[in-house]
């Protein structure tokens, strides 16, 4: 498939959103990013999907295992190891109280809230199972649009009548049904391109209605958290998710006119595995160093959005050379 310019785009900007997100600097930015930042990846997934690339459900299944789960549990056991050692001792986990063998089992029954040590790895499971049903359902029903309404539909009903559950049902089941909505939408616009002009080509209109649309319904809505399946209202959670890839995909067009194809943003776009499963173990160094180093409190380092926002670009910078390493020496890291 040719590359889209504006996938790389939107994949750097959402993967530091992500990491600006997880300083929780303040409540605004962490509650605005949780809108869409999550929808947007998986739309994207959905975006990129086609049967003509792979005409094989076997051997889609493996590729898919091998370029997501793979990841998911080798950046788990270091991620585990880590917290194991050092970081359950220190910092805000020290006192820990949970078990040592309950992150164990969480990454094995693939159970988001148990990954206590690098919780954002959930979300490569989750592309994993999401990946898994969607290709056989779209084969049988045909309808992108339609799988996505059902998906939304299922996860509703899930969240309201087995709210105590859903977060911690195996192989993360809880999110993926929202997520599936997200990813069957994104297949559909793919396929339906010529309806959807307005969102797949630059229109200062659709970036204008999108964002003040997502910042309204953002207003209404509380903090999303995708991993325990918390979205507040769900039908604001689904436009919240739907308006915010609108916007996110009209700045990443207008990027990609302005600037066009970039080495640096190709590079980022494709490490965006390595820095969801990093971050956090970045997190902690910089503390770890700020802290014993200069006997700076590590709260004082996301206490507003200024120092938030630095601190996420030291820990995205620092993410750039282990995308080198591991690229260079630990391919198998990634599935490579």
């Amino acid at each position: 498939m040719k590359r889209v310019g504006w996938i790389d785009y939107a994949k750097s900007t959402g993967i530091f959103l992500v990491v600006l997100l997880h300083t929780h600097c303040t409540y605004a930015t962490t509650s605005f990013l949780s809108a869409f930042r999550l929808p947007l990846f998986f739309f994207i997934s959905g975006f990129l999907f086609s049967y003509r690339s792979n005409p094989d459900y076997k051997r889609f299944a493996y590729k898919r295992f091998r370029q997501l789960v793979v990841p998911y549990l080798w950046i788990n056991l270091l991620a585990y190891v880590a917290w194991l050692l050092v970081l359950r001792h220190f910092g805000n986990d020290a006192g820990d109280t949970v078990a040592w063998h309950k992150p164990l089992w969480a990454i094995v029954a693939g159970i988001p809230p148990g990954l206590v040590h690098d919780i954002p790895l959930w979300s490569l499971l989750c592309f994993f199972v999401v990946e898994m049903i969607y290709y056989p359902l779209r084969k049988k029903v045909g309808h992108g649009w339609l799988i996505a309404v059902a998906a939304w539909a299922v996860s509703y009903l899930n969240c309201e009548y087995n709210s105590e559950h859903v977060s911690t049902l195996p192989f993360c089941l809880g999110p993926a049904f929202a997520a599936l909505g997200f990813y069957a939408f994104g297949n559909y616009v793919r396929d339906n391109s010529s309806r959807f002009g307005f969102m797949l080509r630059p229109c200062l209109l659709t970036l204008s209605v999108s964002s003040v649309s997502l910042v309204a319904l953002w207003w209404h809505n509380s903090a999303i958290q995708f991993f325990i399946c918390d979205y507040g209202s769900y039908p604001l959670f689904v436009l919240e998710g739907i308006f915010g890839i609108a916007a996110m995909m009209q700045v990443c067009m207008y990027l990609c006119e302005w600037f066009g194809d970039n080495g640096f943003v190709r590079f980022v776009s494709n490490g965006t595995l390595i820095i969801c499963g990093f971050h956090l173990m970045m997190f902690s160094l910089i503390k770890g160093v700020m802290w014993f180093g200069f006997h700076v409190d590590p709260q004082m380092l996301t206490c507003n959005f200024e120092r938030g926002f630095m601190f996420s670009v030291v820990a995205f910078s620092l993410c750039l050379p282990v995308i080198c390493v591991v690229n260079r020496h630990f391919r198998f890291l990634v599935g490579k």
